[in-house]
């Protein structure tokens, strides 16, 4: 399981880099910008009136979004961050276990002295390493970024809890990633497909926070589950949303397991 755990994480490591770097220069990048907009929240606040309720509401917009930078950072990170290691680790999820057979190694990796259960482990336990290093590697140059940024002291409760969901969310995309891998063709570009559920989940959550008309949407998109608009007053973990995620993410590793280990394996 060892040697299997690290040649996964040896052969992922040029796009893990890759994606981290999107995403750590991102979250930089925004964090050096509200310097440059501090005093000007009466100005940007007067600028969003003129855009309608709707699109504000869809797209988690408020006059907190630019009386803090936990607001201002929130809304970038709840939309951008989320969604770039979203696509990451989802698509690292859909790939781990059909790559063999894509890349015609499977044969021969069946025939190690390694059960199916030993493989489905090692890739399992490398893929999650992926996806809490991104995770944690973005979290503390943000918590870094903050101090540099800005001079207030940092709400902690609620950046942990902004980051809880977060880490959540790209959890439960990952357990998709893995699961959809067992009812797709191995030769299958998945990206367009991960694209397509990130994406397509995000919208349907912004469309059900434009109108009450549409609020049923919500309940098809994982975003609707946690929390990112730090304008309600009673900010707090989604507690029913996360154990909700976790579980339905964690059923999709197991049946992927079941799935996997009666498969015929193409070479």
């Amino acid at each position: 399981m060892s040697a299997l755990y690290t040649k996964e994480l040896k052969r992922n490591r040029r796009n893990f880099l890759i994606w981290t770097a999107i995403v750590i220069g991102f979250t930089v990048m925004v964090l050096s910008i509200y310097p440059f907009m501090e005093g000007m929240e009466e100005d940007l606040s007067n600028m969003m009136q003129n855009i309608p309720n709707e699109l504000r509401k869809a797209m988690g917009m408020d006059d907190q979004t630019w009386g803090s930078i936990l607001g201002f950072y929130s809304t970038y990170f709840g939309i951008y961050i989320v969604l770039l290691a979203g696509i990451y680790t989802m698509s690292t999820g859909a790939t781990i276990l059909s790559k063999e057979e894509k890349e015609r190694t499977a044969e021969f990796l069946m025939t190690r002295p390694i059960s199916r259960k030993s493989i489905f482990q090692s890739k399992m336990t490398a893929l999650l390493t992926l996806t809490f290093g991104i995770i944690v590697l973005q979290t503390i140059v943000a918590a870094i970024s903050f101090s540099i940024a800005s001079e207030d002291e940092l709400a902690w409760t609620t950046f942990s809890t902004m980051h809880i969901h977060g880490a959540v969310l790209i959890f439960f995309f990952t357990c998709i990633g893995v699961l959809l891998s067992m009812f797709l063709n191995p030769k299958t570009n998945f990206m367009g497909i991960v694209f397509g559920v990130i994406f397509g989940s995000y919208f349907l959550d912004a469309m059900s926070k434009a109108t009450e008309s549409t609020e049923w949407l919500g309940y098809f998109s994982a975003f609707h589950y946690v929390d990112f608009n730090l304008g309600n007053p009673d900010y707090s973990i989604s507690i029913w949303g996360i154990v909700g995620l976790l579980v339905i993410g964690l059923l999709s590793v197991y049946y992927a397991f079941l799935r996997y280990n009666r498969r015929d394996i193409d070479d």
